[in-house]
């Protein structure tokens, strides 16, 4: 009897040994993985993915006429000011010829708005671009080509882009986009494609050198807003593929050897499985992916072996 209980409880020793040695060999390799290992994981999802191409520009009128003196002389009386809405024929100020101002040699005459529209100044010819000097009463100006305001016709409301050569082509006329201003937040407005310029043009860079080749691209919108005020930055969105229920991930996870693409899969701690995947659609933050990859899969950020 005794001899057939010595063997029993050495197993049942040998079996508590074995369990302790696993659980701390495993709290070990536990303590030797990074805190934040966390942070180089991303998760593969199922979701739609939209790629979609973004462009800041400024918001024109296609459609502003200059306002023009008759003769040299001064301007007497401001009856509209900058920023308000004149009617066409409407009288917006009063101007009287002649060298001196309390001359009376010269009668007033009133000077009208060509157009209905927005009162704004004028633009500037010089090197420095940008707009002229206020219009106040008493202002000399030196002839009939001396622009005294400009009326831009809000109607006519629409941005001008810059587009790079490499996306030039994924651009289409009549295509829909988005529109949003920095000064009117929470407000989207929607336009389309009017222009799409044929040749490049050079855009200078910060040292006034040429830089890169860019193409002039014109947004027509919709429904311009009394919000909207010439001059404003914008930012246009065109959505250009969607595609629906697609296995993606974060498009970190994708490594690329040669002409061949992979994902390092995480099995546990550090280890992995390095399989070849197949990319489709990509937006700047996500990758379609074609292979054995699953959704809920942890994939690596960066190369396993970089981050022991």
């Amino acid at each position: 009897m005794k001899k057939i209980v010595k063997p029993a409880v050495w197993l049942v020793v040998l079996a508590l040994v074995s369990a302790l040695g696993f659980a701390g060999y495993t709290r070990y390799k536990k303590m030797l993985i990074r805190a934040d290992l966390a942070d180089f994981i991303r998760e593969a999802s199922r979701g739609d993915l939209k790629l979609d191409m973004q462009e800041s520009g400024e918001l024109v009128s296609r459609d502003a006429v200059d306002i023009f003196p008759p003769s040299k002389g001064f301007i007497v009386e401001i009856l509209k000011k900058e920023g308000q809405y004149a009617e066409k024929n409407e009288k917006i100020m009063m101007f009287k010829g002649g060298e001196r101002i309390d001359s009376t040699q010269y009668v007033p005459v009133p000077i009208v708005s060509p157009r209905s529209g927005l009162l704004t100044r004028c633009i500037s010819t010089g090197w420095r671009g940008g707009s002229e000097e206020e219009v106040r009463e008493g202002k000399r100006v030196d002839g009939s080509g001396s622009c005294v305001s400009r009326v831009v016709d809000m109607n006519t409301l629409a941005v001008n882009l810059q587009v790079s050569e490499i996306d030039i082509f994924k651009l289409r006329l009549g295509m829909p986009v988005f529109i949003t201003f920095t000064s009117i937040p929470g407000e989207k407005f929607s336009g389309k494609i009017d222009v799409v310029a044929p040749m490049a043009e050079s855009k200078s860079n910060n040292w006034g050198g040429t830089g890169t080749k860019v193409f002039r691209v014109v947004i027509n919108i919709d429904k311009p807003s009394q919000k909207m005020r010439v001059g404003m930055s914008a930012v246009v969105t065109a959505n250009m593929q969607a595609k629906k229920n697609v296995l993606k991930a974060p498009i970190e996870t994708l490594f690329q050897e040669g002409l061949n693409h992979y994902v390092y899969r995480q099995k546990t701690g550090y280890e992995y499985e390095k399989l070849e995947v197949f990319p489709g659609l990509r937006s700047e933050a996500e990758v379609e992916l074609a292979g054995p990859v699953k959704p809920g899969d942890k994939l690596f950020t960066a190369a396993p072996e970089t981050l022991k």
